[in-house]
């Protein structure tokens, strides 16, 4: 089964009076892009976050959010950095003299100054169990509406690989006919110019053969037959192969511009662009796979 790199996963955890809530949201990207958007001081937690989000996303540019809400009320510790606050109190009453003012130095005054009154920081790893359920359900979620995006994209690019095969055919059955045609064109076309001139069948034969060498585009039809099955093989093989898809669309892209280059023929022109019209939607799909 393969998968869309599209998608969105929501979760939620709790543990001793604190909620987290996790969303990952993800698009196509060539390679595996996580960003995260979280209170800074559970930047600690962002490894084992990546960890568990690469073994189940592969390729994507991953947005994850974590919000963190208080659900009860949490007594954290505040310390007073007492050499700090002494050495700012010093420096004031120095300061004080010097310019001969005559305000107090106030606790107010002294505890706006930064680090003298310091919360306790906490050992944040021990949320981890809370936020790795609420991570594990958001990529849950993710995972299985990529998974059902993924299938809705291969029947599509099944229906369009048969479509492209049926006109293949088209194009071989045609092929043969475009000789024919060239001969009986170049026929008319020295009688017309030369009503009276006796056309030997051996040099109208070997013009013939020359434009049929130049315009044989079996080689391109096996090679194209071939692509076309190995997208089915792989398609029905699942997984990340995304990569290996878009490089067969290009192949048979290429296939198909040659075919194209070597028609001669309205017709087989007209095929070829039809073909070229649904690589190019089969392209844009290939695009959004994992």
């Amino acid at each position: 089964m393969i998968s869309s790199m599209t998608g969105f996963g929501r979760g939620e955890g709790e543990l001793e009076g604190l909620r987290f809530l996790v969303e990952i949201r993800s698009v196509n990207h060539r390679y595996r892009d996580i960003i995260f958007r979280m209170p800074r001081e559970y930047n600690p937690l962002e490894e084992k976050m990546k960890q568990l989000i690469s073994r189940q996303a592969s390729r994507g540019r991953l947005e994850v959010s974590v919000s963190v809400r208080e659900t009860s009320e949490r007594e954290k510790k505040v310390e007073v950095n007492l050499p700090l606050a002494r050495g700012y109190y010093r420096a004031l009453n120095e300061l004080k003299g010097k310019l001969q003012l005559e305000e107090d130095i106030t606790l107010q005054l002294l505890t706006g100054f930064q680090d003298v009154l310091l919360v306790e920081k906490e050992d944040v790893l021990r949320y981890w169990p809370a936020l790795e359920g609420a991570l594990s359900t958001a990529l849950q979620d993710l995972v299985y509406m990529r998974r059902q995006e993924g299938e809705n994209l291969a029947q599509d690019l099944l229906s369009r690989m048969d479509k492209i095969k049926e006109i293949l055919e088209q194009i071989k059955e045609r092929a043969p006919q475009v000789v024919e045609g060239y001969r009986l064109r170049l026929q008319e076309r020295l009688k017309d110019l030369c009503p009276d001139l006796e056309i030997e069948e051996s040099r109208l034969l070997t013009e013939c053969t020359l434009f049929a060498e130049r315009s044989d585009i079996h080689e391109e039809i096996v090679r194209m037959s071939s692509h076309l099955e190995a997208f089915r093989r792989t398609l029905k093989q699942g997984g990340a192969v995304g990569r290996k898809m878009d490089f067969l669309v290009q192949e048979l892209n290429r296939e198909t511009n040659t075919i194209g280059s070597k028609a001669n023929d309205y017709q087989l022109s007209h095929r070829v662009v039809d073909i070229k019209s649904e690589l190019e939607k089969i392209r844009e799909q290939v695009q959004n796979i994992e």
